[in-house]
C-alpha cells in the first residue's frame, strides 16, 4: 500500500504537560476507507482534530502525500487537500442548502457552480430543495450537507468525525454509503466512529485506539466479530 497520509508517533493534547493522544501513528491510501475505533475516551476524535490542526500537537509528523503539515494552521492544511468534518455544528441552521455550499466553496471561484453540480449529485437528497434552510433537514441531511461542504475543494484526505451520531440505523446506512462514491473517487478517508458494526461495513481497515495509541490495525472484515475487539475495547491488551 502506498500510503497518502502518513501519521509517526503523534502526541496532542489540550492541556500542557496532559497528552491525550499518547504516540499514535496510521496510514492511509489514496481510495480507502480507515475507520479508527476505540472507546470513549480512547483519543479518536483528538487525533483528527490535531490532524486538521485544531489541536496542539507536541511530537510526531503528520505527512499528506509526502509534504509535511507540522506547524501548518488549519486554512492551509485544507489548502494541501485535507478536510474535516466535525460531529456537530457542522452546517449553518439559517442559511439554505445552497448557501451553505456557497459559502463553503467560495474560494472556487467560476469553479464553484460545477462543483456544487458535482458534489450535490452524489447527495440525491439535496438536490430537490436547494433553497431549504439547513436547520429544517434531517439529521441524516444535514450530516449529507456537511459532507458535500468538505468535498467542494475535491479533498485528498476527508477525515469524519463521528457522522453517524444521533442518526437512526436506517440513516446511518444511508450516509454512510455515499462514501463508496467519495471512495470511487480517488479521496482517502478517516472515519471516526463508535458505531463500530456500521464502521466495519464500510471501511476497508480499522484501527483500533487506546488510551492514545493503536493497539490493533487491520483488515475491517476480519476484525467484524473477532474476540480481540472487545478486548480492546476494555483497554485489556497489551
Amino acid at each position: 500500500m502506498t500510503a497518502l497520509l502518513t501519521v509517526e508517533g503523534l502526541r496532542a493534547g489540550y492541556e500542557p504537560g496532559l497528552d491525550i493522544v499518547t504516540g499514535a501513528s496510521l496510514a492511509l491510501a489514496a481510495g480507502e476507507v480507515l475507520a479508527l475505533l476505540g472507546p470513549n475516551g480512547a483519543g479518536k476524535s483528538t487525533l483528527v482534530k490535531a490532524l486538521a490542526g485544531l489541536v496542539p500537537v507536541r511530537a510526531g509528523r503528520i505527512r499528506l502525500d509526502g509534504a509535511d503539515l507540522g506547524g501548518l494552521p488549519t486554512h492551509a492544511r485544507i489548502a494541501c487537500g485535507l478536510a474535516y468534518v466535525p460531529q456537530s455544528e457542522n452546517v449553518f441552521a439559517t442559511l439554505s442548502i445552497r448557501e451553505n455550499l456557497e459559502l463553503a466553496g467560495f474560494r472556487l471561484g467560476r469553479a464553484l457552480r460545477s462543483r456544487i453540480d458535482a458534489v450535490l449529485s452524489m447527495f440525491p437528497d439535496l438536490v430537490d430543495r436547494p433553497e431549504r434552510p439547513a436547520g429544517r433537514l434531517s439529521g441524516g441531511q444535514r450530516q449529507m450537507l456537511a459532507i458535500a461542504m468538505a468535498l467542494l475543494g475535491a479533498p485528498r484526505v476527508l477525515m469524519l468525525d463521528e457522522p453517524s451520531a444521533g442518526l437512526s440505523p436506517r440513516l446511518v446506512a444511508v450516509v454512510l454509503a455515499r462514501l463508496d462514491q467519495v471512495r470511487a473517487a480517488g479521496t482517502g478517508v478517516l472515519l471516526v466512529e463508535q458505531n463500530v458494526a456500521a464502521a466495519l461495513d464500510v471501511a476497508d481497515r480499522a484501527m483500533v485506539l487506546v488510551e492514545g495509541r493503536e493497539r490493533h490495525v487491520g483488515p475491517a472484515r476480519a476484525l467484524r466479530g473477532s474476540p480481540l475487539l472487545a478486548e480492546l475495547f476494555l483497554g485489556a491488551a497489551a
